[in-house]
């Protein structure tokens, strides 16, 4: 059974109320009668007022920060994606600090709970085929700043495209 709008505004405004914070009722709209009125309920009077057929509560929807938070929503995404895209192409510890601001423990943390596995000791280098061809590929992109967001991108990218699909990133080791 899904809770009724009265019981989730009751629940929360007391949980408030309990806590001390009448302005957070009075910004749902209780007056300070109704405050006392809700403080001094009994369990029973309370789930009597939370079932009734008739609502006290009206529910309008304020767009411009529903919009702004959808928006916040799907940008916090897209950083979340991205993070999983370096993780997975094999982004250092570094790399993620400098572009997202990650601890050694969260990169740790995110590898296990993608699936994946770093060698031990230091870190493989491209043979010197790939080396030209990482370097070629840099070239064409034109990125000016090595610390923006396009710059990781073009990075991964690059990543991505020389990546032997079978062999992951070990296929750049020398």
């Amino acid at each position: 059974m899904i809770p009724s709008l009265n019981y989730a505004v009751l629940t929360d405004a007391l949980n408030a109320l309990n806590g001390g914070d009448i302005r957070y009722c009075e910004s749902l709209g209780f007056t300070f009668d109704e405050m006392n009125a809700l403080n001094c309920l009994s369990l029973d009077e309370l789930f009597l007022l939370s079932r009734a057929a008739a609502h006290f509560v009206s529910v309008s929807i304020r767009h411009d920060v529903l919009h702004y938070l959808l928006e916040q929503a799907r940008q916090e995404h897209e950083r979340h994606e991205q993070i999983n895209r370096a993780i997975r192409l094999g982004g250092s510890i570094a790399l993620l600090n400098q572009y997202f601001g990650l601890t050694s423990n969260d990169v740790c943390i995110r590898r296990r709970m993608l699936g994946v596995s770093v060698p031990n000791g230091r870190t493989p280098e491209p043979d010197d085929e790939t080396d030209a061809a990482i370097w070629r590929q840099w070239q064409k992109c034109r990125v000016q700043n090595l610390a923006s967001a396009e710059a990781l991108g073009a990075m991964m990218q690059i990543t991505e495209t020389l990546i032997s699909p079978t062999k992951g990133l070990n296929s750049f080791a020398k």
